[in-house]
């Protein structure tokens, strides 16, 4: 009896390890190109969330970030959420050059697992 109980508290460790797996935050790329696919350097891109207008659930969803000498500009959530990504000429502009949505979902960490979803965005 005595030689079962270390065998079991260590299956009974390695099975609790392996219950506890750790979540990964949403992030997304978005990549802003022109028509040829070359890359705008300097192309504004915003976030927001369907009915952000009425009110704002959590400040970092709406966020205005410049795309970098690749065309790409990057944004961190905490937790699930839907995005609406809009390419502007300026950061404050209502006329939008390009759209698109993503649902960006928090996920169980695995073995080099990554949780970055991307988009593209054509720059007219």
């Amino acid at each position: 009896m005595k030689k079962i109980y270390p065998t079991f508290l260590i299956i009974l460790a390695v099975a609790f390890s392996f219950s506890c797996e750790k979540e990964i935050s949403p992030d997304l790329e978005v990549t802003v190109v022109r028509n040829d696919n070359s890359p705008v350097r300097g192309a504004w891109v915003r976030t927001s969330a369907p009915g952000a207008v009425s009110g704002i659930l959590n400040a970092d969803v709406i966020d205005v970030e410049r795309t970098d000498d690749f065309g790409k500009a990057y944004f961190s959530y905490d937790n699930t959420i839907l995005i609406d990504i809009a390419l502007v000429r300026q950061p404050n502009d209502t006329v939008l050059i390009d759209s698109a949505s993503a649902l960006l979902e928090v996920k169980q960490k695995s073995p080099r697992s990554d949780n970055t979803t991307e988009r593209k965005l054509v720059f007219r």
